[in-house]
């Protein structure tokens, strides 16, 4: 009896150090990240309902990490405007776009969600006395 027990305690010790964690099994393996603009940075196709023009257009975006601030994000080609980075601070799934100018001399400002595979915005942009309403989904 003594021996069948000592032997079910060295197989359940040797059991438990079978499983404990190896963190040399691939040193080559990536940490995982923390970074929550990661879930923003794609390409997107936007569906752009403009109040100005009165209709929707439709065009793509290339979300990127700014490499300067490390909470904020740029959106490339925003509203249309190929030679434009708008840039945007990221909080969780959403992001505020602080008013700036960008090329062109357009003012933007708004915010975003993401929700799922999709992000929804609102914001407003300006040149000259010219103002426009947008709101906008981008989609993968």
């Amino acid at each position: 009896m003594k021996k069948l027990i000592t032997s079910g305690l060295f197989l359940t010790a040797l059991f438990f150090a079978s499983c404990a964690a190896d963190s040399k099994d691939d040193p080559n393996s990536p940490a995982p990240s923390t970074d929550v603009r990661d879930k923003f940075v794609s390409y997107w196709s936007a569906s752009e309902h403009s109040a100005l023009i009165g209709g929707t257009t439709s065009h793509t975006v290339n979300i990127s990490k700014s490499t300067s601030l490390s909470s904020d994000i740029l959106i490339a080609n925003f509203y249309g405007l190929p030679s434009s980075n708008v840039r945007a601070t990221v909080s969780n799934s959403s992001f505020i776009i602080p008013y700036q100018q960008v090329s062109g001399g357009f003012v933007i400002g708004g915010s975003g969600t993401l929700s799922g595979s999709a992000i929804n915005l609102t914001y407003t942009t300006a040149i000259g006395t010219d103002r426009d309403s947008c709101t906008t989904t981008y989609s993968k």
